[in-house]
């Protein structure tokens, strides 16, 4: 395993009062610094920016829901990358942010610069941290979810794996056990045990983490859906311990 993405949601990286889980974010910060050590190269597509703008500012005034996000959107990003940097400074690593929509992936001009930027500094001590741009995407360029975002990064950067943090271990059967491996025999059993149901934070839910997963498997790249919080969870994922539910490219 030469490259990965790591995909952070909302509900992961936040406490139950919505404000950035520090402690979290440090531990994570120190396992992809002990991925790059190991020869990994580290691509991290990270949600929170709305909600650190909500642990900022209220905005009572404005009346507009998009302006309102739009606004969190802005303040929360420069909390929210000031956390990543201070913590991978710790371990002298960079990080750079790069901010996207759709429309940069639909573009061939925006869509090669992007590829180009990571390649050049994936060669370097950088971490790309990747986020949508909310501040400038209206409806039709959101993306449905950060999920889906990672999945056209890694199909861009032809990773090799992804692994998607979420706040159960992986996919759950009927006896809420976890699903340890999803393959062509039994991919479409496991699309019955999947919940419409959306987490209250994030866009997407299981659901879209499901639909992502399989495209990229079916694609040639190894998707593992896993507990975020566990200690060490990236770790374990590249050594290949059996954690989390993992789609066999």
């Amino acid at each position: 395993m030469k490259r990965v993405i790591v995909k952070i949601g909302t509900r992961v990286l936040s406490k139950e009062d919505g404000t950035l889980d520090l402690n979290f974010l440090e531990h994570i910060v120190e396992q992809i610094v002990e991925l790059r050590k190991m020869g990994i190269q580290v691509v991290l597509v990270t949600s929170g920016a709305v909600g650190a703008g909500k642990s900022l500012i209220s905005l009572p005034e404005v009346k507009s829901d998009v302006v309102r996000k739009q606004a969190f959107a802005a303040v929360g990003q420069v909390k929210l990358m000031n956390t990543y940097s201070e913590f991978f400074a710790k371990h002298n690593y960079y990080c750079a942010q790069v901010l996207a929509t759709k429309e940069d992936f639909r573009d061939e001009t925006h869509y090669l610069n992007m590829k180009n930027c990571f390649e050049g500094l994936l060669l370097d001590n950088v971490i790309p941290v990747v986020n949508e741009n909310d501040v400038v995407a209206i409806a039709e360029l959101l993306f449905t979810d950060n999920d889906e975002l990672a999945g056209l990064v890694a199909k861009q950067l032809e990773v090799d794996a992804v692994i998607i943090l979420t706040g159960t271990d992986g996919i759950l059967d009927e006896k809420n056990k976890t699903v340890p491996e999803v393959n062509t025999s039994n991919i479409d059993e496991v699309a019955s045990l999947i919940s419409i149901n959306k987490s209250a934070s994030g866009r997407g839910g299981m659901v879209s983490k499901f639909s992502v997963a399989k495209e990229l498997s079916q694609k040639g790249i190894t998707v593992h859906i896993v507990v975020g919080k566990r200690k060490n969870i990236l770790v374990d994922v590249v050594r290949g311990e059996k954690v989390g539910t993992r789609f066999v490219s």
